[in-house]
């Protein structure tokens, strides 16, 4: 019996990634390293996400679509990487703004 990866070709840019004991063919131009990063967060996500269903529910979910799981993890670190770019643009503006008002309280070095 052939492996998916035997049957299946790639196309331009893309790389076969293991999630979860799962393959998938994925288009990706990050390094081996970055991509095995990323890999790794996604399996944490996933089984964090698992584990608040099974403290919600009481067990893990009966029936793992596992490809619609991996995509709720991939949702689920969008919108965390969201809400820190919007944090950290929240902050940048706050240290603008105070920057600001510190330039304005800052006499001007003019002659008298």
């Amino acid at each position: 019996m052939n492996s998916m990866h035997e049957t299946v070709p790639l196309g331009a840019g893309e790389v076969w990634v293991e999630i979860l004991g799962r393959d998938c063919r994925i288009l990706s131009h990050a390094s081996d390293k970055a991509l095995g990063d990323s890999v790794a967060l996604l399996e944490q996500t996933f089984r964090d996400m698992e584990q608040a269903y099974a403290l919600r529910w009481g067990g893990p979910p009966s029936t793992l679509d596992t490809t619609t799981w991996l995509l709720m993890g991939a949702l689920n670190l969008a919108h965390q990487v969201v809400r820190l770019e919007q944090e950290a643009s929240q902050q940048t503006q706050n240290l603008e703004q105070t920057l600001t008002r510190l330039l304005d309280d800052v006499p001007d070095a003019s002659p008298e």
